[in-house]
């Protein structure tokens, strides 16, 4: 009976996305003349030995282990690579920032960047004033970068500013520090 090289059975998953603790595992289907051996690499730098076992598996994900998975497979006859699986982790961090206080001149246009923060994928990010839920109209504004942009600001606009963030895909939520607005009274 003649050797066979190692081949691909079936096609890898393309992309997948895991929540950062959870367990990730990767199979790599082959075919071929026994014994076959598997190798795996991420970001093309290896990250096992050769071995018996076609399975990667990783009990608690971190968000520094996404990246691009392969597998090898070889046996006496020749090697051959699995397609990349494309490895996404999901979280939500923490606002990085401490409160902030800014002062605009009544009048004056007033931009609010929100704290930054670590999250993947991008939140849903909601600004409050005091508390309460700012609804966009046609004097205050919220960019695509969350930005919040008040167009005209009066002296009610002073007060106490917030963002809160959501990661749907963790389901977590975080509350960034506050951004105390005050306005001054317009330059004579």
């Amino acid at each position: 009976m003649s050797e066979v090289a190692p081949y691909l059975l079936g096609g890898g998953q393309g992309q997948q996305v895991v929540l950062e603790g959870n367990r990730l595992v990767l199979t790599c289907l082959a075919g071929g003349s026994w014994p076959l051996q598997y190798r795996w690499t991420l970001n093309n730098s290896n990250i096992t030995d050769w071995t018996p076992q076609y399975r990667l598996s990783m009990p608690s994900l971190k968000r520094t282990d996404a990246g691009l998975y392969q597998c090898m497979v070889r046996n006496r006859m020749g090697a051959v690579i699995h397609r990349r699986t494309e490895v996404q982790v999901a979280f939500l961090g923490n606002f990085s920032a401490e409160e902030q206080r800014k002062t605009v001149t009544q009048g004056r246009a007033a931009l609010i960047n929100p704290p930054p923060l670590a999250s993947f994928p991008q939140p849903l990010v909601t600004w409050y004033k005091d508390g309460h839920k700012i609804i966009p109209n046609n004097r205050i504004t919220i960019t695509l970068d969350n930005q919040l942009v008040v167009l005209a600001t009066a002296a009610t606009d002073a007060g106490r500013y917030h963002v809160e963030a959501v990661n749907e895909l963790t389901g977590e939520t975080v509350t960034s520090p506050a951004v105390y607005l005050s306005i001054s009274g317009k330059n004579k």
